[in-house]
C-alpha cells in the first residue's frame, strides 16, 4: 500500500491518450498503419497516462509499450488481434485482467506492480507466450498447472517475489515448466535439469499417487451422487405419471360436468318457455274472466230508471262497475309491462290508471 501510494505521489498528472497523439508518437498519417507504439513515460515530472483509451482503431499493432506509467488497470485491448508484445511494467496493476482474447502475444512485461496471483484462464487463453515477465510483484505461490499447460514458455522472471524464497524454488520449476530456457535472467543448463529430476521424480510419483487415490474417492462420490440423482429422477417421473394421470381423470370430469350442465341449461331454459306460456295463459283466462263478471253486471242493470227503486242505489252499482274495471285494466297492464320484460319494479312506480 505504501508504494502504491508513493507511486500516485510520482504522477505529477494525467495524460490521455488521443489519436492525434498516436499519430504524433508514431509518425504515422493513417492509425490504421500503426504497428510500434511507445507510450512509456520516464522522464521526472512529466505527466502520466492513468487510462488505457483510443486504440481501437490500431488495428495493425504488434508492439506496444505502456510502462512507467499510473495504469491500474488493464482494459480497452480487445480489438488488438495482432499485438505480439506488451510492456505494462512500473504500473499499478494489481490484476491481470483484459488480456483474455490475445491468443498471438508472445511477450508479456507486467513487472514492478503489484499483482499477487495468475488467473486460472491465462495458460488457457495465452498458449502463444513465450516470455513471462512478473519481477517485483507480490506473488507468493505458484500453480503448477497453471504454468505446466504453457508449452512455448522459454523466459520466465519472477524474481524479487516471495515466491522465490520457497525452498528448491528454483529446481520445482525447472522440474515441472520443462519448456523453460532462461529463469530469472539465467540460462538453464543440463546440470540443474537432472538436479531437479533427482530431487523432485519420487516426489512427483508420489504426489500422482495421492492425486491418484484423490480422484478415486471423488469418482466415487461422483457415482454416489449420480445414483441418488437417478433414484429421484426415478420418483420425480413416477410422481409426474401420477399427476398426468390425475390431470387426465380431472378433464374427463369436467368435461363430464360441462355436458350436464349443458343439459340442464337447455332443459331450464324449455321449463322457462313453458311457465312463460302457462302464465300468458293465465293472464288471458284473467282477463276473460274479468271481462265476463263486467258483461254479467252490465247485464243486471235496469233499463229505465224508473224501475229503480232510488237514482242513488243506481249510481252506487255503477261506481262499483268502475272500481271493478279500473282492476280488469290494472291487471292488464301488469301483464303487458311483464310481456315486454319490465321489471314488477316499475310497475310501482307509475301513475296508477284512471277512467
Amino acid at each position: 500500500v505504501c508504494d502504491m501510494l508513493a507511486n500516485e505521489r510520482k504522477c505529477h498528472g494525467i495524460r490521455y491518450i488521443t489519436e492525434d497523439m498516436i499519430l504524433r508518437v508514431s509518425k504515422q498519417d493513417n492509425i490504421a498503419f500503426v504497428q510500434s507504439l511507445n507510450l512509456s513515460v520516464t522522464k521526472t515530472g512529466d505527466k502520466k497516462f492513468k487510462y488505457i483509451e483510443n486504440l481501437d482503431k490500431c488495428a495493425r499493432l504488434r508492439e506496444l509499450n505502456l510502462s512507467h506509467n499510473c495504469i491500474e488497470k488493464v482494459e480497452k485491448l480487445e480489438k488488438l488481434h495482432k499485438l505480439r508484445e506488451l510492456n505494462i511494467s512500473d504500473n499499478q496493476i494489481i490484476k491481470i485482467e483484459g488480456l483474455e482474447h490475445m491468443t498471438s502475444l508472445e511477450v508479456l512485461n507486467l513487472s514492478d506492480n503489484y499483482i499477487e496471483q495468475l488467473p486460472l484462464w491465462l495458460p488457457k487463453k495465452l498458449r502463444s507466450l513465450q516470455t513471462l515477465n512478473l519481477r517485483n510483484n507480490n506473488i507468493s505461490s505458484v500453480s503448477i498447472l497453471k504454468l505446466k499447460l504453457l508449452k512455448n514458455l522459454t523466459e520466465l522472471v519472477l524474481a524479487e517475489n516471495p515466491v522465490c524464497n520457497l525452498p528448491h524454488y528454483r529446481l520445482f520449476l525447472l522440474f515441472h515448466v520443462r519448456s523453460l530456457q532462461v529463469l530469472d535472467g539465467q540460462p538453464v543448463n543440463e546440470q540443474e535439469r537432472q538436479q531437479a529430476h533427482q530431487r523432485f521424480h519420487i516426489e512427483e510419483i508420489e504426489r500422482l499417487e495421492h492425486e491418484l487415490e484423490a480422484r478415486m474417492v471423488e469418482i466415487e462420490r461422483l457415482q454416489d451422487d449420480r445414483n441418488k440423482a437417478l433414484e429421484s429422477l426415478v420418483q420425480q417421473e413416477a410422481l409426474s405419471h401420477t399427476l398426468q394421470a390425475q390431470n387426465r381423470e380431472q378433464r374427463r370430469s369436467q368435461d363430464q360436468m360441462e355436458r350436464e350442465l349443458e343439459t340442464k341449461s337447455e332443459l331450464l331454459k324449455q321449463k322457462t318457455m313453458e311457465l312463460t306460456r302457462a302464465c300468458q295463459k293465465q293472464y288471458e283466462l284473467e282477463q276473460e274472466l274479468a271481462f265476463h263478471k263486467i258483461d254479467v253486471k252490465f247485464e243486471s242493470i235496469p233499463l229505465y230508471f224508473d224501475q229503480v227503486s232510488s237514482l242513488q242505489l243506481f249510481l252506487e252499482y255503477v261506481c262499483q262497475l268502475l272500481v271493478e274495471i279500473h282492476q280488469v285494466f290494472l291487471g292488464l297492464r301488469a301483464y303487458i309491462f311483464l310481456l315486454t320484460g319490465f321489471k314488477y319494479g316499475e310497475l310501482t312506480r307509475r301513475e296508477p290508471l284512471y277512467w
